[in-house]
């Protein structure tokens, strides 16, 4: 048969396999032309399905480091084309670059603070990358919130006034009579929080098994002393002998957040429910404990041991308060306090 009758016979495909019998050749038809062609590197007509499968492997590399090259293209275009974008506001002096409640922020200002106070990183103060201006912008718009804040809750504060003077005016308030109205206002949201600040006094019955802390603890408010039944009950060398553990404040005593949370709940005389830890100490390999508030130390409360409240109440007022950003810039996050950049997918 001639080599042109070859090519145009239906193209076959020759995989061996060997068995029991020998030699086994299986004959395939289904091969497209164009990958037959280019497997069969010899033009012998006959290719392997490992050399075909190889092939198909490759091609499809091929394909996907294509797509991802035209992909980073595409994300460095558009990257190019926000960067544009932005410098075209924060080269414009008399641009806004964000506007907050009572005031705005210009591009001349936020080029006047890189200039005068550049960051150690930057390599040239004059001509800010967009990140720089960002962070630059992000700080500024934090300290005039916080002014805001201020002075919205009766500690003036000169808005106008240099970044400077504004700080130093910020600055004097959080360390004087502000943290003072920040704990009263915290403690009337949250009562919790003096309860917190407060030295506990507690005992506890300490058990291996749920049905032996509730059988404990019913004993208890039937009537006998939390201490009586401690001695009797409690697993040894975990409390003292009468189930004491000690006074300070709830997060001072070594207990779990689950703890604290339960000891938070109960008055003055009461017991928590039980309560499951692991613990290396018990034979079975976890206890179950019920607390029993013994006394509540009021006169030895120290709100600053919890504090300061100042920084807290303020960055909550801050978070309240509507920020515009100009969007080639990026956007206000109130969670964060800070100035996102664009998002690229």
């Amino acid at each position: 048969m001639s080599r042109r009758a070859l090519l145009l016979a239906p193209l076959v495909f020759v995989a061996f396999a060997c068995s029991d019998n020998g030699n086994v050749v299986t004959i395939h038809t289904d091969v497209p032309q164009e990958s037959f062609e280019e497997v069969d590197a010899d033009d012998d007509g006959v290719v392997t399905r490992e050399a075909l499968d190889a092939a198909d492997r490759e091609a499809e590399l091929e394909a996907e480091q294509e797509a991802l090259e035209a992909e980073r293209a595409e994300r460095a275009a558009r990257h190019a084309e926000q960067e544009a974008l932005a410098r075209a506001v924060f080269t414009d002096d008399s641009a806004v670059a964000a506007s907050f409640p009572s005031g705005q922020v210009v591009v001349a200002q936020v080029r006047a603070s890189l200039a005068a106070s550049p960051t150690s990183l930057m390599d040239n103060p004059e001509d800010p990358t967009h990140e720089e201006f960002v962070s630059r912008l992000t700080s500024m718009l934090q300290l005039r919130l916080a002014a805001v804040a201020l002075d919205e809750l009766g500690f003036p504060v000169d808005v106008d006034a240099s970044d400077e003077d504004i700080n130093a005016q910020v600055q004097a308030h959080l360390e004087g009579p502000f943290e003072e109205f920040a704990q009263r206002r915290s403690i009337a949201e949250d009562p919790s929080i003096e309860r917190l600040a407060t030295p506990h006094c507690v005992s506890a019955l300490v058990l291996t098994t749920e049905a032996d802390a509730i059988a404990a603890a019913e004993r208890v408010r039937a009537g006998e002393s939390v201490g009586g039944v401690a001695a009797e009950v409690n697993l040894p060398n975990l409390t003292q002998s009468d189930g004491v553990i000690g006074c300070g404040l709830p997060f001072d005593l070594g207990f779990s957040n689950e703890m604290v949370l339960a000891l938070l709940e109960i008055n003055l005389g009461e017991l928590t429910g039980p309560i499951l830890l692991p613990s290396a100490a018990s034979p079975t390999g976890e206890l179950w404990v019920v607390m029993h508030l013994d006394d509540l130390q009021h006169d030895q409360a120290d709100l600053s041991a919890i504090g300061p409240f100042a920084g807290r109440v303020l960055t909550e007022v801050m978070a309240g308060y509507e920020v515009d950003v100009a969007p080639a810039l990026g956007t206000w996050d109130p969670n964060s306090l800070r100035v996102s950049m664009p998002y690229l997918p």
